[in-house]
């Protein structure tokens, strides 16, 4: 749980906190000066930058650019104060400077993109904390273009009156980035909570290492086919093969004979630990013991899969789960091959059926509790029979 909470933290980081040291430099010089702004912000940037690597550390590339713009900007605000922009008031330079600079984000978005592609394209999450930067980086765009238009409005309008409707404008301008950091610090926690009560998918690279993480219904309804570890169990008994008929209703392939044990593999969740809990859920199988027999990658309509194999010969009662499993049934050698391109197989079946009929591990008409495979899979490294 610990692994997927960090895992979601990353896809769903906090966009708030890439700005969070600026907003208080904008906000402090509202009160105190940029003296006094640049004192207080830039503990809290450093901060961050320790806060990030050691939370959140697959983005913490992304989060210094922020870090280094926010310094940028406040370079440039304290140089602006010996220039004053024309048709704008002295207290606004910093407020300038900040639009500049998010006018260049929205100008370039897609070349950034790029290049953030091409620095870290192991990096999933990237792709949402992208979005959600961006919508956060329009509402300060609005809110500054607002209070810029409006005070420079005054000014122009009411001289007479105009400390007093700036200093009420102050006060929303100041109002709106605080309301803004709170929504969106209780937003993300609201959002990351429910994420942690949906089912997470890895997703690994083709040597099987996970690079990143999904939502698994974003992941089948993408266009994009990322690739997921998934675990199949052949359970094989007196030279049969027990099967499962897929429920009607599953997104893939419905009503058709599969390998008995087969499941994805949860985010944070080892392949022991998701072999054990489908063996539980689905048959109520307790004690399970397996052999790896293989690995191979597969490609559906759907998505990609990275399969972890294994072969059982199960010795207990198996007591399928009908909300799980739609039928169960033992199936001979003879019978597979004889229906194997017949359409009632998974494609997923055919490729390990064959890697089975191939690896020598059943003996014809043998397979019983003394057979080859059951003293393979039941017997401890020291050669001692399991209890």
């Amino acid at each position: 749980m610990k692994k997927l909470r960090k895992q979601i933290k990353e896809s769903f980081f906090n966009p708030i906190l890439h700005f969070l040291p600026l907003l208080i430099f904008l906000v402090v010089d509202e009160f105190s000066g940029m003296d006094v702004a640049w004192k207080i912000s830039f503990p809290v940037a450093l901060m961050l930058i320790f806060y990030v690597y050691y939370t959140s550390n697959q983005i913490f590339i992304w989060h210094l650019v922020f870090t280094l713009m926010y310094m940028g900007i406040g370079v440039f605000s304290s140089i602006a104060q010996r220039f004053p922009f024309p048709f704008f008031q002295d207290h606004l330079e910093d407020k300038i400077v900040v639009l500049i600079f998010i006018l260049g984000f929205l100008i370039f978005r897609k070349q950034i993109q790029a290049i953030i592609s091409r620095i870290m394209p192991k990096l999933i999450p990237m792709s949402n904390n992208f979005n959600e930067l961006y919508r956060v980086i329009w509402a300060l765009f609005s809110v500054l273009t607002f209070y810029l238009l409006t005070d420079t409005l005054l000014h122009f309008l009411k001289p007479d009156r105009t400390e007093i409707y700036v200093q009420l404008l102050h006060a929303i301008f100041i109002g709106l980035i605080v309301f803004m950091a709170f929504y969106e610090i209780l937003r993300v926690q609201i959002i990351r909570a429910k994420l942690v009560q949906e089912e997470w998918w890895p997703i690994v690279n083709e040597k099987g290492n996970i690079i990143g993480s999904i939502q698994h219904l974003t992941s089948l309804n993408d266009e994009k086919k990322y690739l997921h570890p998934v675990v199949r169990v052949f359970l094989i008994d007196k030279n049969m093969i027990f099967l499962q008929k897929r429920l009607s209703t599953d997104l893939i392939y419905p009503d058709l004979w599969d390998t008995a044990v087969s499941n994805h593999i949860r985010m944070g969740e080892t392949v022991e630990q998701c072999i054990e809990r489908t063996a539980k859920e689905h048959y109520a199988l307790t004690n399970f013991k397996y052999m790896h027999l293989s690995n191979y990658t597969f490609e559906s309509k759907n998505e990609k899969h990275y399969a972890f194999l294994f072969v059982s010969c199960q010795l207990s009662e198996i007591n399928p789960n009908s909300s799980s499993v739609k039928n169960t049934k033992w199936w001979t050698q003879e019978q597979i091959s004889d229906n194997l391109n017949s359409g009632i197989f998974t494609d997923n079946f055919k490729i390990e059926f064959d890697l089975l009929s191939r690896s020598g591990l059943l003996e014809t008409g043998q397979c019983n509790c003394a057979c080859k495979l059951k003293e393979v899979i039941y017997q401890s490294p020291d050669g001692h029979k399991k209890e």
